[in-house]
């Protein structure tokens, strides 16, 4: 192992930037627009963008022939739509997993305030953190619907339908996974068309790529750092294969193909209206010169039961 050094580079001006920029292979169109962008986007952010763009060994930082900034800051623009498009979907998911958590649940003990029974939880643990997140999560909402109820009903946290609207997408999650009967979370999946083991890791996956999309960080060209489990028999059209091969390693791994996949599986499931599908081809469209390789698509993607229209 090499000896570690400390780092000492200076910070540079947006001008230097470009001129290291341009002393390493990358060209400019138009260098006043590049120098705005810099001023706003922050170099190591983009720097993610051009990573592909660098010839081997990538250490030595410089770019292959040919490369542009501009192409560079199209594909941050389009991974910033894209991330809009996925934040969107995943939405969509989250508020149907809490109404089929609120609806089974309430429905099993014929009431709204069944998390307020520890024998409803694998977990004491989580049984108490979810009591203390709805009591500070209701007593500091400003929301008109919680407030009328603690002005009118004596229990302090409100009924799962109202208190739950509070929760995160991570605590829905947390609550799915620590239900002590499986049979709701046999029946709440199925309400997915999937197996109740592969909802929760699809959940888990989607979360994450839900944080990505929070965080504004990068989904294009990005290897799950999670493995979604595969389904063995799933209910609906799916597709013959998401993994892909590493072109240095040849080793298998999953890019985000395998997230939207799972999010198309379960959009289509939640709401028969939506427009995943055709916001994508319409982004796609838009960045023609987006290699849809380098977000994991194969050749044959349009062809898989799950993308027919």
């Amino acid at each position: 192992m090499s000896k570690k050094i400390n780092y000492r580079k200076s910070p540079k001006s947006f001008k230097e930037q470009i001129e290291l920029l341009e002393k390493r292979g990358l060209n400019f169109k138009n260098k006043a627009k590049a120098e705005k962008i810099l001023e706003n986007i922050s170099y190591n952010r983009l720097s993610a963008y051009w990573y592909p763009l660098l010839k081997e060994p990538k250490d030595e930082e410089l770019f292959k022939s040919g490369s542009n900034f501009e192409k560079v800051f199209r594909i941050y623009q389009f991974d910033s739509e894209l991330r809009i498009i996925m934040f969107y979907a995943i939405e969509q998911i989250e508020i149907a997993l809490r109404t089929q958590i609120i609806f089974h649940l309430s429905n099993k003990y014929n009431s709204g305030f069944w998390f307020r029974n520890p024998d409803a939880f694998k977990s004491y643990p989580l049984f108490v953190d979810l009591l203390k997140k709805l009591c500070i999560n209701t007593q500091n909402s400003n929301q008109e619907y919680i407030k009328k109820y603690s002005r009118k009903y004596n229990q302090y946290i409100p009924p799962s339908w109202k208190s739950f609207e509070t929760l995160s997408f991570n605590t829905l999650f947390s609550i799915l996974k620590n239900l002590k009967d499986k049979n709701e979370q046999v029946i709440i999946a199925k309400h997915f068309g999937l197996h109740h083991d592969v909802l929760k890791s699809w959940v888990n996956t989607i979360i994450y790529i839900r944080n990505i999309c929070a965080h504004h960080s990068r989904l294009w060209n990005n290897v799950l750092t999670i493995s979604p489990v595969w389904p063995k028999t799933p209910y609906n059209h799916w597709v013959s294969t998401w993994e892909n091969k590493n072109q240095e390693t040849n080793d298998k791994e999953l890019n985000l193909y395998s997230a939207i996949c799972i999010t198309e599986y379960l959009i289509k499931q939640v709401n028969p209206y939506n427009k995943f599908r055709s916001k994508l081809d319409v982004l796609f469209d838009a960045y023609p010169d987006i290699n849809k390789f380098d977000l994991g698509y194969p050749d044959n993607w349009k062809s898989e039961p799950l993308w027919a229209k």
